[in-house]
C-alpha cells in the first residue's frame, strides 16, 4: 500500500492517540452505564462512531487509500459485521463493564487481539505463531488474576466472561472485516455504526419500554464519537503515515491507558494483583506486536523477491 518511507514522526503520535482514545471507552462507559440500559448505551456508542466517521469521510480522511465499492458477494460479511461486531459484542461488553471493575474491563479489552488470531486459526485455517500462543497464556493468566483479585476479591466471573464474549465477537468481526479490506473502512464503519446503533436503541426500547434520557444518550454518543469514531480516524491517518504493522504496535497500548485512567476515575487501591496484570498485559501486547512486525517484514521481503 505504501511506497514512500514510513513517516514515524507523525505516525506514532497518531497511533498512540487512537489507542488511548479507544482505551478510554471502558472506564467512561462504566460511568455512563450506571444510569443507562447497557443495550441502549451500546447503540449510542455506535451511533457516535457513525457521526465521527461520517465527518471523517467528508473531510477525505481515506483519500489516498485504495478502495472498491461493496459487491453483492460481500453482503454476508457485511451482515455478520453488523450483527456480531456491531450488536452482540458491544452489548456483551456493556453488561460486562457494568459487572466488572473499570480496571478489569480495560485490560481484558486486550483479548480482542488474541481472539482475532484464534478465530483466524479455527475458522480460516490461518497460522498461529508461538508468540500468539504465548499471548493467549499471558492473557489467560491475567484473567485468572483479575477474576477475584480486584476490588478486594469481590468481583466475580460474570463481568470478565461477558467481556471475553465481546472479545470473541470482535475477533469474528475483525476476521470478517478483513474479507472486506478492499472497501473504504469509513464506509464500513458508517454502515455498521448506523445499522447497529439504531437496532440496539430499538431493542432497548422494546425490552424496557422507554429510551434513555437525553443526557445519558448524549454522553454515550460523545464517548462513541471520541473512543470509536475519532480513534478510527486517527488510526487511518497513522496507517497512511507509517503502515499497518507499526500502527498496530502503538495502538495496542490502549487497554493499558484505559486501565490506568480507571484507577484515577474510580479511586481504586493499587494492589500487587493489578501490578502483575499490567505487566502480563504489556507482555502479551509486546508478543503480538512483535509477531505482527515480523510478519510485515516477511511480506516485504517476499514482495522484493518477486
Amino acid at each position: 500500500m505504501m511506497t514512500r518511507r514510513p513517516d514515524v514522526h507523525h505516525g506514532i503520535p497518531l497511533a498512540l492517540g487512537a489507542g488511548v482514545l479507544f482505551g478510554l471507552s471502558a472506564p467512561l462507559s462504566k460511568l455512563i452505564v450506571a444510569d443507562m440500559d447497557p443495550i441502549a448505551l451500546a447503540g449510542a456508542l455506535y451511533l457516535g462512531a457513525f457521526v465521527a466517521v461520517s465527518i471523517g469521510r467528508f473531510l477525505g480522511v481515506t483519500r489516498g487509500l485504495r478502495s472498491e465499492p461493496l459487491r453483492r458477494s460481500d453482503m454476508p460479511y457485511v451482515l455478520t459485521m453488523i450483527i456480531v461486531g456491531g450488536v452482540v459484542a458491544p452489548i456483551l461488553l456493556m453488561f460486562g463493564v457494568r459487572a466488572a471493575s473499570g480496571f478489569t474491563a480495560s485490560l481484558l479489552l486486550n483479548l480482542e487481539g488474541v481472539t482475532t488470531a484464534l478465530v483466524a486459526w479455527i475458522f480460516f485455517r490461518e497460522r498461529v505463531s508461538g508468540a500468539v500462543w504465548g499471548a493467549v497464556l499471558l492473557m489467560t493468566t491475567t484473567g485468572v488474576l483479575l477474576t477475584g483479585g480486584t476490588a478486594g476479591g469481590r468481583s466475580g466471573l460474570v463481568g470478565p466472561l461477558l467481556i471475553l464474549g465481546a472479545a470473541i465477537g470482535w475477533g469474528v468481526d475483525n476476521n470478517v472485516s478483513a474479507r472486506l479490506s478492499h472497501c473504504d473502512p469509513l464506509d464500513l464503519v458508517s454502515i455498521k455504526g448506523l445499522a447497529a446503533g439504531l437496532f440496539s436503541l430499538g431493542l432497548s426500547w422494546v425490552t424496557r419500554g422507554s429510551l434513555p434520557t437525553p443526557a445519558s444518550f448524549l454522553a454515550g454518543l460523545g464517548v462513541g464519537c471520541i473512543s470509536y469514531g475519532v480513534s478510527l480516524v486517527l488510526f487511518i491517518l497513522s496507517l497512511k503515515a507509517m503502515g499497518a504493522a507499526r500502527t498496530g504496535v502503538f495502538f495496542a497500548t490502549g487497554p493499558l491507558a484505559g486501565a490506568l485512567l480507571s484507577l484515577v476515575i474510580f479511586h481504586s487501591a493499587f494492589t500487587w494483583t493489578m501490578a502483575m496484570s499490567l505487566v502480563l498485559t504489556a507482555a502479551s501486547i509486546a508478543l503480538v506486536a512483535s509477531d505482527g512486525l515480523r510478519a510485515n517484514r516477511r511480506k516485504q521481503a517476499e514482495q522484493l523477491a518477486e
